[in-house]
Protein backbone atom coordinates (compact mmCIF):
# COMPACT_ATOMS: atom_id res chain seq x y z
CA UNK A 1 0.00 0.00 0.00
CA UNK A 2 1.30 3.60 -1.19
CA UNK A 3 0.60 6.18 1.73
CA UNK A 4 -1.64 8.81 0.24
CA UNK A 5 0.78 11.63 0.95
CA UNK A 6 3.06 9.43 -0.78
CA UNK A 7 0.63 9.30 -3.80
CA UNK A 8 -0.12 13.05 -3.60
CA UNK A 9 3.35 13.63 -3.79
CA UNK A 10 3.93 11.41 -6.95
CA UNK A 11 0.49 12.65 -8.79
CA UNK A 12 1.68 16.42 -8.47
CA UNK A 13 5.29 15.59 -9.90
CA UNK A 14 3.80 13.50 -12.60
CA UNK A 15 1.54 16.62 -13.55
CA UNK A 16 4.15 19.32 -13.70
CA UNK A 17 4.81 19.46 -17.95
CA UNK A 18 8.75 18.69 -18.87
CA UNK A 19 8.52 21.92 -20.63
CA UNK A 20 7.60 23.73 -17.24
CA UNK A 21 9.91 21.44 -15.39
CA UNK A 22 12.90 22.29 -18.30
CA UNK A 23 12.50 25.65 -18.40
CA UNK A 24 11.67 26.65 -14.41
CA UNK A 25 13.49 23.74 -12.61
CA UNK A 26 16.37 21.99 -14.68
CA UNK A 27 18.02 25.17 -16.19
CA UNK A 28 18.69 26.35 -12.25
CA UNK A 29 20.83 22.80 -12.03
CA UNK A 30 24.61 23.02 -12.08
CA UNK A 31 25.98 21.27 -15.16
CA UNK A 32 27.02 17.98 -13.03
CA UNK A 33 23.27 17.73 -12.03
CA UNK A 34 22.33 18.05 -15.64
CA UNK A 35 24.68 15.59 -16.87
CA UNK A 36 22.63 12.63 -14.77
CA UNK A 37 19.27 14.67 -15.52
CA UNK A 38 20.10 13.71 -19.59
CA UNK A 39 19.78 10.19 -18.92
CA UNK A 40 16.40 10.40 -16.95
CA UNK A 41 14.08 10.29 -20.30
CA UNK A 42 14.62 11.32 -24.08
CA UNK A 43 12.49 14.48 -23.66
CA UNK A 44 14.63 15.61 -20.99
CA UNK A 45 17.74 14.56 -23.44
CA UNK A 46 16.72 16.68 -26.14
CA UNK A 47 15.78 19.77 -23.66
CA UNK A 48 18.67 20.06 -21.97
CA UNK A 49 20.29 19.95 -25.50
CA UNK A 50 18.45 22.84 -27.08
CA UNK A 51 19.36 26.23 -27.43
CA UNK A 52 16.82 28.14 -25.84
CA UNK A 53 18.07 26.08 -22.52
CA UNK A 54 21.61 26.32 -22.89
CA UNK A 55 20.96 30.30 -23.79
CA UNK A 56 18.92 30.40 -20.70
CA UNK A 57 21.21 28.52 -18.16
CA UNK A 58 23.74 30.89 -19.36
CA UNK A 59 22.05 33.64 -18.72
CA UNK A 60 21.39 32.13 -14.51
CA UNK A 61 25.10 30.93 -14.61
CA UNK A 62 26.16 34.60 -14.83
CA UNK A 63 23.98 36.05 -11.85
CA UNK A 64 25.49 33.52 -9.35
CA UNK A 65 28.16 34.94 -7.72
CA UNK A 66 31.34 35.27 -9.46
CA UNK A 67 34.08 32.71 -9.85
CA UNK A 68 37.33 32.54 -11.55
CA UNK A 69 38.70 29.89 -14.42
CA UNK A 70 42.52 29.37 -13.59
CA UNK A 71 44.92 27.20 -16.04
CA UNK A 72 48.31 26.46 -13.74
CA UNK A 73 51.74 26.05 -16.22
CA UNK A 74 54.30 24.25 -14.70
CA UNK A 75 57.44 24.94 -16.95
CA UNK A 76 60.06 22.11 -17.01
CA UNK A 77 63.53 23.71 -16.97
CA UNK A 78 65.41 21.68 -19.61
CA UNK A 79 62.54 22.12 -21.94
CA UNK A 80 59.83 25.11 -21.16
CA UNK A 81 58.14 24.84 -24.72
CA UNK A 82 55.27 22.31 -24.10
CA UNK A 83 54.00 20.27 -21.87
CA UNK A 84 51.44 17.08 -22.41
CA UNK A 85 48.83 17.57 -19.96
CA UNK A 86 46.84 20.76 -19.29
CA UNK A 87 44.21 21.17 -16.47
CA UNK A 88 41.55 23.63 -15.98
CA UNK A 89 40.42 24.51 -11.99
CA UNK A 90 37.56 26.52 -10.84
CA UNK A 91 38.87 29.36 -7.84
CA UNK A 92 36.95 30.51 -5.21
CA UNK A 93 36.65 33.94 -4.53
CA UNK A 94 36.64 34.61 -0.72
CA UNK A 95 34.96 37.21 0.66
CA UNK A 96 35.85 40.96 0.50
CA UNK A 97 38.59 41.23 3.64
CA UNK A 98 39.26 37.89 4.14
CA UNK A 99 43.08 37.11 5.13
CA UNK A 100 44.70 35.27 2.47
CA UNK A 101 45.53 32.10 2.97
CA UNK A 102 46.31 28.36 1.03
CA UNK A 103 43.39 28.12 -1.65
CA UNK A 104 42.30 24.34 -2.60
CA UNK A 105 40.74 24.50 -6.20
CA UNK A 106 38.41 22.29 -7.93
CA UNK A 107 39.30 20.60 -10.64
CA UNK A 108 36.91 20.17 -13.60
CA UNK A 109 39.17 18.74 -16.77
CA UNK A 110 42.55 17.41 -17.27
CA UNK A 111 44.03 16.48 -20.44
CA UNK A 112 46.62 14.87 -22.09
CA UNK A 113 47.60 15.66 -25.30
CA UNK A 114 51.08 13.67 -26.46
CA UNK A 115 51.87 16.40 -29.55
CA UNK A 116 52.50 18.76 -26.37
CA UNK A 117 50.50 22.10 -25.60
CA UNK A 118 52.55 25.43 -25.86
CA UNK A 119 53.48 26.04 -21.59
CA UNK A 120 53.51 29.38 -21.79
CA UNK A 121 49.96 30.38 -23.31
CA UNK A 122 47.16 33.26 -23.71
CA UNK A 123 44.05 31.85 -22.86
CA UNK A 124 41.25 33.35 -24.59
CA UNK A 125 37.28 32.96 -23.18
CA UNK A 126 33.93 33.55 -24.00
CA UNK A 127 30.98 32.40 -22.01
CA UNK A 128 32.87 29.47 -20.34
CA UNK A 129 34.76 28.20 -23.44
CA UNK A 130 38.31 28.99 -23.38
CA UNK A 131 40.84 28.32 -26.52
CA UNK A 132 44.59 28.41 -26.15
CA UNK A 133 47.37 28.30 -29.21
CA UNK A 134 49.79 26.42 -29.63
CA UNK A 135 53.53 26.93 -31.72
CA UNK A 136 52.45 24.00 -34.01
CA UNK A 137 49.40 26.32 -35.90
CA UNK A 138 46.81 24.54 -33.53
CA UNK A 139 44.10 25.69 -31.53
CA UNK A 140 42.40 23.99 -28.67
CA UNK A 141 38.82 25.00 -27.58
CA UNK A 142 37.43 23.27 -24.49
CA UNK A 143 34.36 23.71 -22.14
CA UNK A 144 35.66 22.78 -18.47
CA UNK A 145 31.98 22.78 -17.06
CA UNK A 146 31.12 19.56 -20.21
CA UNK A 147 34.22 18.14 -20.14
CA UNK A 148 34.81 19.08 -24.01
CA UNK A 149 38.20 19.43 -25.49
CA UNK A 150 38.61 19.65 -29.02
CA UNK A 151 41.33 20.19 -31.14
CA UNK A 152 40.74 22.33 -34.09
CA UNK A 153 42.33 21.67 -37.45
CA UNK A 154 45.42 23.03 -38.09
CA UNK A 155 45.27 26.73 -39.47
CA UNK A 156 47.51 28.84 -42.12
CA UNK A 157 51.05 27.98 -40.93
CA UNK A 158 52.58 31.17 -39.33
CA UNK A 159 55.90 32.54 -40.45
CA UNK A 160 56.87 34.04 -37.26
CA UNK A 161 56.98 30.76 -35.66
CA UNK A 162 59.80 29.97 -37.42
CA UNK A 163 61.83 33.31 -36.42
CA UNK A 164 60.95 33.74 -32.54
CA UNK A 165 61.91 30.82 -30.35
CA UNK A 166 59.82 32.66 -27.18
CA UNK A 167 56.70 33.45 -28.82
CA UNK A 168 53.27 32.70 -26.77
CA UNK A 169 50.53 32.34 -29.53
CA UNK A 170 47.36 34.49 -29.43
CA UNK A 171 43.99 33.38 -30.35
CA UNK A 172 40.32 34.81 -30.34
CA UNK A 173 37.45 34.01 -29.07
CA UNK A 174 33.50 35.40 -29.05
CA UNK A 175 30.15 34.71 -29.90
CA UNK A 176 29.11 35.64 -33.77
CA UNK A 177 25.49 36.76 -32.65
CA UNK A 178 24.77 37.34 -36.55
CA UNK A 179 25.69 33.99 -37.32
CA UNK A 180 24.43 32.37 -33.78
CA UNK A 181 27.61 30.78 -33.81
CA UNK A 182 30.49 30.88 -31.68
CA UNK A 183 34.07 31.89 -33.82
CA UNK A 184 38.00 31.03 -33.12
CA UNK A 185 40.18 33.57 -34.99
CA UNK A 186 43.78 33.30 -35.40
CA UNK A 187 46.44 35.66 -37.09
CA UNK A 188 49.39 34.34 -39.18
CA UNK A 189 52.48 35.45 -40.88
CA UNK A 190 52.37 34.25 -44.74
CA UNK A 191 56.08 36.15 -44.38
CA UNK A 192 57.94 37.44 -41.77
CA UNK A 193 60.68 39.68 -42.53
CA UNK A 194 63.10 41.17 -40.32
CA UNK A 195 62.08 42.20 -36.56
CA UNK A 196 62.32 45.11 -34.84
CA UNK A 197 65.80 45.45 -33.19
CA UNK A 198 67.68 48.38 -31.39
CA UNK A 199 71.61 48.93 -32.81
CA UNK A 200 73.30 48.68 -30.19
CA UNK A 201 76.03 50.82 -31.58
CA UNK A 202 73.96 53.39 -32.56
CA UNK A 203 71.02 52.79 -30.77
CA UNK A 204 68.70 53.69 -33.38
CA UNK A 205 65.87 51.21 -33.73
CA UNK A 206 64.88 49.55 -36.51
CA UNK A 207 61.64 48.77 -37.26
CA UNK A 208 59.79 45.28 -38.71
CA UNK A 209 60.32 44.89 -42.30
CA UNK A 210 58.53 42.95 -45.16
CA UNK A 211 55.55 41.71 -42.82
CA UNK A 212 52.79 39.97 -44.88
CA UNK A 213 50.20 39.37 -42.51
CA UNK A 214 46.29 37.55 -42.66
CA UNK A 215 43.58 36.72 -40.67
CA UNK A 216 41.30 33.69 -40.38
CA UNK A 217 38.26 32.44 -38.59
CA UNK A 218 36.52 28.94 -37.68
CA UNK A 219 33.22 28.43 -36.51
CA UNK A 220 32.33 26.09 -33.93
CA UNK A 221 29.54 23.73 -33.91
CA UNK A 222 28.70 23.90 -37.29
CA UNK A 223 29.01 20.08 -37.53
CA UNK A 224 30.96 18.28 -40.66
CA UNK A 225 34.42 18.84 -38.63
CA UNK A 226 34.76 22.65 -40.29
CA UNK A 227 37.74 24.10 -41.59
CA UNK A 228 39.65 28.03 -41.14
CA UNK A 229 38.26 30.58 -42.40
CA UNK A 230 40.12 33.17 -44.65
CA UNK A 231 39.14 36.91 -43.91
CA UNK A 232 40.24 40.39 -45.12
CA UNK A 233 43.55 40.61 -43.96
CA UNK A 234 44.69 43.10 -40.33
CA UNK A 235 45.67 46.80 -41.82
CA UNK A 236 48.65 46.32 -39.60
CA UNK A 237 51.24 43.84 -37.93
CA UNK A 238 49.62 42.34 -35.24
CA UNK A 239 51.35 43.25 -31.81
CA UNK A 240 52.08 40.74 -28.63
CA UNK A 241 49.30 41.38 -26.53
CA UNK A 242 46.66 39.49 -26.28
CA UNK A 243 43.47 40.11 -28.14
CA UNK A 244 40.00 40.34 -26.70
CA UNK A 245 36.80 39.94 -27.96
CA UNK A 246 32.95 42.24 -27.32
CA UNK A 247 29.57 41.63 -28.58
CA UNK A 248 30.52 42.90 -31.36
CA UNK A 249 33.84 42.95 -32.43
CA UNK A 250 37.86 40.98 -31.84
CA UNK A 251 40.33 43.72 -31.19
CA UNK A 252 43.95 43.29 -31.71
CA UNK A 253 46.80 45.59 -30.83
CA UNK A 254 49.48 46.88 -33.46
CA UNK A 255 52.69 48.19 -32.38
CA UNK A 256 54.00 49.17 -36.05
CA UNK A 257 54.13 51.84 -37.11
CA UNK A 258 52.90 53.03 -33.95
CA UNK A 259 50.95 51.74 -31.36
CA UNK A 260 47.21 51.61 -32.36
CA UNK A 261 44.03 48.82 -31.98
CA UNK A 262 42.75 47.32 -35.05
CA UNK A 263 38.45 46.33 -34.75
CA UNK A 264 37.52 43.27 -36.45
CA UNK A 265 33.73 43.43 -36.67
CA UNK A 266 31.96 40.06 -36.54
CA UNK A 267 29.06 41.39 -38.43
CA UNK A 268 30.84 42.14 -41.90
CA UNK A 269 33.92 40.01 -40.78
CA UNK A 270 36.04 43.57 -41.70
CA UNK A 271 39.06 45.62 -40.15
CA UNK A 272 38.66 49.40 -38.65
CA UNK A 273 41.20 50.87 -36.86
CA UNK A 274 39.92 52.46 -34.05
CA UNK A 275 41.42 55.06 -31.50
CA UNK A 276 43.59 53.88 -28.29
CA UNK A 277 43.17 55.52 -24.90
CA UNK A 278 44.49 58.53 -24.96
CA UNK A 279 47.79 57.14 -22.79
CA UNK A 280 51.39 56.82 -23.40
CA UNK A 281 52.24 52.91 -24.98
CA UNK A 282 53.63 50.33 -22.89
CA UNK A 283 54.66 46.32 -24.18
CA UNK A 284 52.94 45.26 -21.19
CA UNK A 285 49.35 46.82 -21.62
CA UNK A 286 46.41 44.71 -21.46
CA UNK A 287 43.41 44.51 -22.59
CA UNK A 288 39.55 42.91 -21.74
CA UNK A 289 36.12 42.91 -22.38
CA UNK A 290 34.32 42.89 -19.10
CA UNK A 291 30.46 43.17 -18.29
CA UNK A 292 29.45 40.33 -20.69
CA UNK A 293 31.62 41.73 -23.36
CA UNK A 294 29.68 44.90 -23.29
CA UNK A 295 32.41 47.25 -22.69
CA UNK A 296 36.17 47.46 -23.22
CA UNK A 297 39.29 47.32 -20.17
CA UNK A 298 42.61 48.65 -21.42
CA UNK A 299 44.80 49.01 -19.05
CA UNK A 300 47.91 50.99 -19.40
CA UNK A 301 51.01 49.89 -17.14
CA UNK A 302 52.01 53.74 -16.31
CA UNK A 303 54.79 52.56 -13.82
CA UNK A 304 56.54 49.34 -12.33
CA UNK A 305 53.45 48.67 -10.18
CA UNK A 306 50.98 51.63 -10.83
CA UNK A 307 48.25 51.33 -13.99
CA UNK A 308 45.77 53.61 -15.05
CA UNK A 309 42.45 51.25 -16.27
CA UNK A 310 40.61 52.87 -19.36
CA UNK A 311 37.07 51.68 -20.15
CA UNK A 312 34.82 52.08 -23.35
CA UNK A 313 31.58 51.17 -24.14
CA UNK A 314 30.72 48.39 -27.39
CA UNK A 315 27.22 49.24 -28.08
CA UNK A 316 27.92 51.04 -31.65
CA UNK A 317 30.11 51.24 -34.67
CA UNK A 318 34.02 51.99 -34.55
CA UNK A 319 34.01 55.42 -34.57
CA UNK A 320 31.62 55.67 -31.41
CA UNK A 321 34.52 54.35 -29.10
CA UNK A 322 34.78 56.63 -26.18
CA UNK A 323 37.37 56.33 -23.70
CA UNK A 324 37.25 57.46 -20.12
CA UNK A 325 39.51 56.86 -17.44
CA UNK A 326 37.97 54.40 -14.48
CA UNK A 327 40.50 54.33 -12.08
CA UNK A 328 44.16 54.30 -10.99
CA UNK A 329 45.58 51.72 -9.27
CA UNK A 330 48.96 51.13 -7.44
CA UNK A 331 49.76 47.61 -6.24
CA UNK A 332 50.93 47.02 -2.73
CA UNK A 333 53.70 45.73 -1.48
CA UNK A 334 55.19 45.24 -5.21
CA UNK A 335 58.40 43.43 -5.30
CA UNK A 336 61.53 45.65 -5.61
CA UNK A 337 62.96 46.11 -9.86
CA UNK A 338 59.79 44.24 -10.71
CA UNK A 339 57.44 45.32 -13.67
CA UNK A 340 54.34 44.14 -13.30
CA UNK A 341 51.64 43.81 -15.48
CA UNK A 342 47.63 43.67 -14.68
CA UNK A 343 44.76 41.71 -16.56
CA UNK A 344 41.29 42.80 -15.33
CA UNK A 345 39.49 40.05 -14.52
CA UNK A 346 35.94 40.44 -13.40
CA UNK A 347 34.18 43.82 -12.69
CA UNK A 348 31.54 43.59 -9.92
CA UNK A 349 29.92 47.56 -9.18
CA UNK A 350 32.60 49.59 -8.12
CA UNK A 351 35.04 46.26 -7.48
CA UNK A 352 37.53 45.10 -9.95
CA UNK A 353 39.30 41.98 -9.88
CA UNK A 354 42.74 41.01 -11.78
CA UNK A 355 45.77 39.33 -11.71
CA UNK A 356 49.40 40.91 -11.15
CA UNK A 357 52.36 38.94 -11.10
CA UNK A 358 50.50 35.52 -10.44
CA UNK A 359 48.10 36.89 -7.34
CA UNK A 360 44.75 37.87 -7.95
CA UNK A 361 44.18 41.18 -6.26
CA UNK A 362 41.00 42.91 -5.56
CA UNK A 363 40.28 46.61 -6.04
CA UNK A 364 37.47 48.74 -4.35
CA UNK A 365 37.41 52.53 -6.16
CA UNK A 366 35.19 53.62 -3.18
CA UNK A 367 37.66 52.40 -0.87
CA UNK A 368 40.61 53.04 -2.97
CA UNK A 369 41.89 49.75 -1.43
CA UNK A 370 43.69 47.08 -2.81
CA UNK A 371 43.81 43.34 -1.45
CA UNK A 372 45.52 40.42 -1.78
CA UNK A 373 43.28 37.91 -2.85
CA UNK A 374 44.25 34.31 -4.46
CA UNK A 375 48.40 34.04 -3.87
CA UNK A 376 48.85 30.21 -2.48
CA UNK A 377 47.01 27.83 -4.56
CA UNK A 378 47.01 24.16 -4.56
CA UNK A 379 45.77 22.81 -7.56
CA UNK A 380 44.90 18.70 -7.38
CA UNK A 381 45.58 16.45 -10.35
CA UNK A 382 44.14 13.51 -10.70
CA UNK A 383 46.41 10.88 -10.04
CA UNK A 384 46.50 12.99 -6.53
CA UNK A 385 49.57 15.09 -7.36
CA UNK A 386 49.17 18.91 -6.45
CA UNK A 387 50.55 21.51 -8.09
CA UNK A 388 51.55 24.38 -5.43
CA UNK A 389 52.11 27.93 -7.24
CA UNK A 390 53.17 30.19 -4.19
CA UNK A 391 54.84 33.30 -5.48
CA UNK A 392 55.42 34.38 -8.60
CA UNK A 393 58.36 32.10 -10.01
CA UNK A 394 59.94 31.52 -13.83
CA UNK A 395 59.62 27.81 -13.12
CA UNK A 396 55.06 28.16 -12.74
CA UNK A 397 52.26 29.74 -13.66
CA UNK A 398 48.77 30.28 -13.72
CA UNK A 399 46.76 31.92 -16.22
CA UNK A 400 43.43 33.44 -14.44
CA UNK A 401 40.23 33.80 -16.35
CA UNK A 402 36.61 34.51 -15.64
CA UNK A 403 34.39 32.24 -15.45
CA UNK A 404 30.86 31.09 -16.32
CA UNK A 405 29.30 27.49 -16.60
CA UNK A 406 28.33 26.95 -19.65
CA UNK A 407 26.49 24.58 -21.72
CA UNK A 408 27.46 25.26 -24.74
CA UNK A 409 28.65 22.25 -27.02
CA UNK A 410 31.82 22.36 -29.22
CA UNK A 411 30.40 19.52 -31.62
Amino acid sequence: MVRPEKRRCQDTATAIPDDLLLSEVLVRLPAKSLACCRCVCRSWRAGIAGAIFVRRHLELSRARPPSVLAIPRVLDPDDRATSSEISFHRLPLPPPGQAPGIVHSELMLEKAWPEGITCLILPAHCDGLVAIATVSDRVFVCNPATREFVALPPGSHNAELDHTEDLVPRVALGFDQWRNRYVAARYFYRTYGEPPFVDEVTGEYHAAQDHDVGHEVFTLGGGGGGSWELTQDPPHAVGVQRPVCTRRALYWHADEPQPRLMRFGLRDRAFDLVPRPPTGWNPIDDMAGLDDGKQLCYVHAAAAAAFQVWMADDDGGPDELQWSLRCCIDLADPMPRVNYNLMPVIADGDTLVAIAGGTLWRYNEGAGQVMVELHNVRYERQDGSIYYLGPPSFLSEHYVLPYVESLVSLA
